[in-house]
């Protein structure tokens, strides 16, 4: 199961465990709409309208009724879902609160989230920000509902949008709208300034409204926020988020929405401390992830409402399945769906009485969680280390788990402990410090002879890097590690050292810390899907160089079927480069480097009997350059690929990818090439005639538009260009120009724009 499926299970059973009334609900009218937290990176506090600290531990799951305010101080992020399908995010430096909330009940069905493309009944919310920048992502709102943010100087009205605001009270507001439609109107008056997808707006306060174009970088960021937020909510059922709005009502018919019951457990985790405060001031923070889940309603786990995706995603998690099949499903259930106690841990504390559950639900839950999982610690022994005193049991808790196991089976006074244990004797007890028997002469000796190869190597540094890693307790796998490492942080010349080169297998180097930045290239092209073989052989180094040569990797690769040069921080290619000997089927070559590429106008790289990846993590330009395999070429940039005159012949695919902007100005392509794939957030093409044979699939951040073209010509503002596949200048298929939509209409048919299902 990946992170964010758990934090869905987790964010589920903080709902299930709430145990929600259901609350009559009138056929007819509105009720109160509930928020539900889905992200929460701290320092984040809540307080209520008085700017007290909410007497309740807010959490991944915890709902919250409208009209309380919520702070991301400095460094913090916080993402609601509303019950209408909107998500807000508080970047930041930032204090917000829906005031104002209200929507018709619905039927939750078998629905979840992501079935949604708009909002499930119709609602009106009205949200106070009091300073710092919200980003907002609404589904399309029905047309009884209204959405407006209201700020010190001025109101956003929202039509079913993605957009940012921002309220600075010495600068005043910035909005920057990335879909549809947000009004603005002045506080002081005036009437409504519309801005349009791919606008802003800035007003101080004084003058008048100022319109302008949307920052690209503002834009991508916007989007970065809102796919976190959209992953982090998409597997809610409605179930859950109906529940979540019976319990709010249920609270507002208890006691009006503006205490929390009795019935809470805990001291409160907000911190109202600064809530007046600038935005650039760094506060307080809440227990956040982690803390109890869900709301202070007071309602048992038994009472609980669970839909079948709370079901079904309950069952998929073997740790929040046996939470909810134990037979003591008691008031520590509640607490215990909130914290991180794995499944042995969970299995070992409902095995002890209520009273030592109790207990260990008192302490820090780092020292509750080492407690069990010393093996041996039953319920005797725990009831013992609760007899003693708090000094003394932090104390014992210091010791390594068998001596502490032994201290308790002693039954020794505490008196005694005290007199016997300080922090000196039991640092000094501990079995690192030890005097060893029988020290291993070999392992020094290794150690020696190992510190001076890398001094000789000039890799030094290795050596100290490693040794403050281990903390100066040597092994062999730590030598091995070292040694790997020297190799890595050397730089090489392939062609000057080829003779030189001991080629290194993928389970020593992928490994290894001082190869990270090409691990992640590895893996990030593997989570492409694209075709990089498993297990390559690698030639690494800190900085690699490629003259012109023919290199034959016969040897080097034995019986394995993939070759990964790759430098993890600079790569430079020049001159007619040929791969030979990788005639094996499936041979993939890749070409890769965690920091910036050098590839010389006129470079060729030819590898005519296998697969060629090209990657790295900066910028990728390639200008006058050809590109050649028998199967597939691809390349891949995690920043921004440019293409100028580049001829690629690749006998089945030709993938381009970059994580931001792909822009192409001169591609040939082979007639006979079956598929062409282009992926990135913004596409710019010029001068390129698509083969008509060829199936080409061009993917942007926001997909196609009216579900089918490109934006056409140079007239496009940069701004609407953002997020989209743009025909800039030149662009054919099979000879044929493509400039406007009648032309691709009729020509453009074996060309499919779409939208980036993994950006």
């Amino acid at each position: 199961m990946n992170t964010g499926s758990i934090r869905i299970v987790l964010l589920q059973i903080s709902l299930f465990f709430c145990g929600f009334a259901k609350a009559e609900q009138g056929d007819q009218g509105m009720v109160a709409g509930a928020l539900i937290v889905v992200e929460l990176e701290n320092p984040v506090s809540f307080v209520d309208a008085e700017e007290q600290p909410l007497q309740k531990k807010i959490g991944i799951g915890s709902v919250l009724a409208p009209g309380n305010w919520a702070i991301a101080r400095k460094g913090g992020k916080l993402t609601l879902l509303l019950s209408n399908g909107t998500l807000v995010t508080l970047l930041s430096n930032t204090k917000m609160r829906i005031g104002d909330f209200q929507q018709e009940p619905f039927e939750a069905g078998d629905r979840k989230m992501s079935d949604l493309t708009g909002e499930p009944s119709s609602s009106e919310v009205g949200v106070d920000l009091d300073f710092g920048s919200l980003v907002v992502k609404t589904k399309k709102l029905d047309k009884k509902s209204s959405f407006d943010i209201r700020s010190p100087l001025g109101t956003a009205g929202i039509r079913g949008t993605e957009f940012r605001m921002g309220f600075d009270p010495g600068q005043g507001i910035e909005l920057d709208v990335t879909e549809s439609t947000v009004a603005f109107t002045p506080t002081a008056g005036g009437v409504a300034t519309p801005v349009s997808q791919g606008g802003g707006l800035d007003f101080s306060g004084s003058g008048t409204v100022a319109i302008r174009a949307l920052n690209p970088a503002v834009a991508q960021s916007i989007a970065q926020v809102t796919t976190s937020a959209v992953s982090a909510s998409n597997d809610i059922s409605l179930s859950a988020v109906t529940d979540a709005m019976n319990q709010t009502a249920a609270q507002d018919a208890s006691d009006g929405g503006s205490e929390d019951s009795e019935g809470e457990e805990g001291e409160g985790e907000g911190d109202s401390d600064g809530a007046e405060e600038s935005g650039g001031e760094d506060g307080g923070d809440s227990e956040g992830a982690g803390a109890e889940g869900g709301d202070a309603s007071g309602s048992s786990a038994g009472e609980a409402s669970s839909g079948s995706m709370i079901d079904s995603l309950l069952e998929s998690d073997p740790d929040a399945k046996q939470t909810r099949e134990t037979g003591k499903v008691s008031s520590n259930s509640k607490k215990m769906a909130g914290l991180p106690f794995s499944k042995a841990q969970l299995d070992k504390f409902y095995g002890f009485s209520d009273g030592l559950q109790n207990d260990l639900l008192e302490m820090e839950v780092e020292d509750a969680m080492r407690l069990l999982d010393v093996d041996g610690f039953s319920q005797s022994q725990g009831d013992l280390f609760f007899e003693y005193a708090e000094p003394t049991r932090e104390l014992i808790l210091e010791l390594e788990d068998l001596a502490l196991i032994s201290l308790l089976d002693a039954r020794i006074e505490e008196e005694l402990i005290g007199s016997v244990l300080s922090e000196d004797s039991i640092e000094s007890g501990k079995s690192q410090n030890l005097p060893t028997q029988t020290p291993d002469s070999n392992l020094d000796r290794q150690v020696l002879e190992l510190g001076d190869d890398l001094r000789v190597a000039g890799t030094g540094e290795v050596f100290a890097q490693v040794e403050e890693m281990n903390g100066g307790s040597w092994s062999e796998a730590w030598i091995e590690t070292a040694r790997v490492g020297s190799a890595l942080a050397q730089d090489y010349s392939l062609s000057a050292d080829w003779e030189e080169l001991s080629p290194l297998p993928s389970d020593q180097v992928m490994d290894n810390p001082f190869y990270d930045s090409i691990s992640s290239i590895y893996n990030q092209l593997i989570y492409d899907l694209l075709d990089v073989g498993m297990n390559p052989v690698v030639i690494g180094g800190r900085s690699l160089s490629m003259g012109e040569q023919s290199y034959d990797f016969s040897e080097l690769l034995g019986d394995k079927t993939s070759l990964l040069i790759g430098s993890t921080e600079s790569l430079s290619l020049e001159g007619e480069i040929e791969f030979v000997g990788l005639a094996a089927e499936g041979v993939e070559a890749m070409l890769a480097t965690g920091g910036a590429i050098e590839v010389s106008p006129g470079t060729s790289v030819r590898s005519a009997l296998s697969g060629l990846v090209v990657a790295a993590r900066e910028d990728v330009l390639l200008q006058e350059v050809a590109l050649e395999s028998a199967r597939e070429v691809a390349v891949r940039s995690l920043r921004d690929l440019q293409l100028t005159q580049v001829a690629i012949t690749a006998a089945d695919r030709v993938h381009l990818r970059a994580s931001r902007n792909l822009e192409v100005n001169g591609l040939e392509l082979s007639q006979s090439l079956p598929s062409l794939i282009m992926q990135a957030t913004t596409i710019r093409l010029s001068n390129i005639d698509f083969p008509s044979a060829t199936a080409v699939q061009l993917n942007s951040l926001k997909g196609p538009i009216d579900g089918k073209y490109p934006n056409f010509g140079t007239a496009i503002s940069l701004e609407q260009q953002l997020g989209r596949v743009n025909f800039i200048e030149n662009v054919r298929s099979g000879g044929n120009l493509l400039n406007d939509r009648p032309s691709f209409d009729q020509f453009g048919g074996n060309i499919s724009i779409g939208k980036l299902t993994n950006p």
